[in-house]
């Protein structure tokens, strides 16, 4: 063999298509971390995790915010509600109604009728009601070995993203494994377990540059499916004790790095498992930031305050002042102060006076000396209160929800209203990254598993969206759209526009916009009203136009009670596109007028609502 045919072959191994880079290269994340022994990144906060819950646990400033958002968010439970009404199999386009439905006169909506307005594809499909079944399941049955509910491990998640500004929901599986390939079969893999991970225990797989499941040398890191080998990282997508192929390696598990928790364990799960949030209220590739650490000097002293006026009506608290008395009878002194250490010692939180000698007599023999200040001169309640604004601002919780009272019903409601909005960010938030991506984990990609939001924003929304469905219907019916609402409250609109008699389908035909209602063209001139406005056909019956040429008991000639209706609506037809007044003495006719009759309703009902066309003949 020849040296050209063996640096060919050599070559033939590193043969890779040139057209694409082999790596890509990120920028490094600023944040500092520290790295583990498994490739895991450990993120230095100024201080641990564990310290920010004691925090969030014990001190109230920072508990009363947290807890009022997370009741908030759940205080009207789950719903289950559809995420589109027809999606196109074709080009996975949503929609919220029927779109072009060739339909007439049906009731039912034919799905062979139905068709995208995109792509013109019949091949659209209606949300599973089987998929519906699966979620209202989940929301009725225990998620876990501790019979928690799909509400108690939501509650925790929303909590944690408040606390610790991450998340983390596992699904414990039983994997199948085919014991010859190693290869998972997800058909029959099923979970086990729903649960949630405490984040001061996690420490993401990552490298320096924010990619998950790798290390700092950019090697994919892997883990074994089976959990008897989750405590080590591979750099293979096979195990090499049991031959199972790998998942790619996620977040590793560790009990010590909360600190304190003896015989410490290892997990690290993989893709498919796990189901993060890293940072709601500062995103970010690996690691959210806790917005308590940016409020912690203020939760300490506030902390420090409750402390302080515990012990200013405790007995345990300070002197408050020393009384000093002058004598000059150096026997008498000892005598009193022996007594006082007796008694110092029978009560050590009594108020100590002094004996000292002093050769003044007469005045001033007794003075008081006070070592604190009173809880008015430190401006106690002002400062507590400001700390107090502060923190709940950070959170979106405003002082009404301490418990402080607040100046007028505006006030409350403009704080009211200003916390909701936080509230309906976080049930965004949480179902974003968490309950849809749950949702569609468990095989439901047509139904939404939402929290319900509060009912003042649930009404208004409904009625701002009713509001411009109903303006859009409007302007659709103007440009000749027929409009149908069916017996569910939806519209349906004709696939194309009606075009009035009039004109013709090339646009040879002259077109006359609808009028203006009331407006007045140049001085002098009458507004223009419609006949409902003068008390004529268009007031809905004969009798309503009392005074009018069209009361009960004088119709105009030519009208009658079995045309009434039809001639109404005749004239308001002539007066919406501008009918000459020639096709609406024609039009009149039909139902049995003559000439003279049909001219006379026209000048009489539309006489003042337009001018008829300079020179038109009759």
């Amino acid at each position: 063999m020849g040296l050209k045919s063996v640096f060919q072959k050599v070559g033939n191994l590193f043969n890779v298509n040139k057209s694409y880079s082999e790596t890509t290269t990120r920028p490094s994340i600023a944040q500092p971390y520290m790295s583990t022994d498994t490739g895991a990144k450990l993120p230095i906060f100024p201080f641990p995790l564990i310290m920010i819950y004691e925090l969030a646990d014990n001190i109230d400033a920072i508990r009363i915010p947290i807890e009022t958002i997370n009741r908030e968010m759940f205080k009207n439970g789950f719903e289950i509600v559809e995420r589109f009404k027809y999606k196109c199999n074709n080009c996975s386009k949503e929609f919220q109604y029927a779109p072009n439905v060739n339909v007439e006169g049906e009731k039912k909506v034919d799905m062979h009728k139905v068709q995208c307005d995109s792509c013109l594809s019949y091949d659209l499909k209606r949300p599973v009601p089987e998929h519906r079944k699966i979620l209202e399941n989940l929301m009725n049955k225990p998620l876990n070995g501790n019979m928690q509910t799909l509400e108690d491990v939501a509650r925790q998640l929303e909590r944690d993203l408040e606390i610790a500004d991450n998340a983390y929901l596992l699904m414990l599986k039983n994997y199948f494994i085919d014991d010859t390939t190693g290869v998972i079969d997800p058909e029959k893999t099923e979970i086990k377990e729903i649960l949630r991970i405490d984040p001061p225990q996690v420490a993401m797989i990552a490298d320096s540059d924010g990619r998950i499941g790798y290390d700092d040398k950019r090697q994919k890191i892997w883990v074994c499916p089976r959990f008897e080998h989750r405590d080590k990282r591979l750099y293979s997508d096979t195990c090499g004790r049991c031959g199972a192929k790998g998942l790619k390696a996620v977040l590793e598990v560790n009990s010590v790095y909360s600190v304190g928790i003896p015989q410490p364990k290892r997990v690290i799960y993989g893709e498919g498992e796990i189901i993060w949030k890293a940072g709601k209220y500062k995103p970010s590739l690996i690691y959210g930031f806790s917005p308590i650490f940016a409020i912690w000097s203020k939760a300490m002293s506030l902390s420090h305050m409750d402390e302080y006026v515990r012990k200013y009506f405790d007995k345990m608290r300070p002197p408050r002042g020393m009384l000093v008395i002058a004598s000059r009878n150096y026997e008498t002194f000892r005598k009193s102060w022996d007594a006082l250490e007796q008694k110092a010692i029978e009560d050590p939180y009594m108020i100590h006076p002094l004996m000292v000698e002093s050769d003044k007599g007469g005045q001033n023999m007794a003075n008081w000396i006070d070592f604190t200040g009173s809880l008015q001169e430190l401006q106690f309640i002002e400062v507590r209160k400001e700390l107090r604004q502060i923190i709940g601002a950070v959170f979106g919780v405003l002082p009404l929800y301490y418990g402080e009272m607040v100046g007028g019903w505006s006030q409350e409601g403009l704080q009211v209203t200003i916390t909701n909005r936080a509230v309906k960010w976080g049930q965004d938030v949480l179902f974003k990254s968490f309950l849809k991506k749950f949702t569609e984990v468990m095989g439901v990609d047509d139904w939404d598993l939402k929290l319900v939001a509060g009912e003042e924003n649930d009404k208004l929304a409904e009625l701002q969206r009713d509001g411009v469905e109903i303006q859009n219907m409007a302007l659709l019916q103007q440009m000749g759209f027929k409009i149908e609402k069916t017996h569910t409250g939806d519209f349906n609109v004709s696939k194309e526009a009606v075009l009035p008699e009039d004109v013709d389908m090339e646009g040879k035909g002259r077109r006359t916009a609808a009028p203006e209602e009331n407006r007045q063209n140049f001085s002098g001139q009458p507004s223009m009203t419609r006949p409902s406005d003068v008390g004529g056909i268009s007031q809905g019956s004969p009798s309503s136009g009392d005074g009018t040429s069209l009361s009960q008991k004088n119709y105009i000639d030519g009208i009658t009670p079995s045309n009434f209706t039809v001639v109404k609506n005749t004239l308001q037809t002539a007066l919406d596109y501008g009918w000459k007044k020639t096709k609406t003495v024609d039009e009149l006719r039909k139902y049995g007028m003559t000439v003279r009759q049909a001219r006379n309703v026209v000048d009489n009902e539309l006489g003042q609502t337009r001018r008829w066309e300079d020179g038109e003949k009759d």
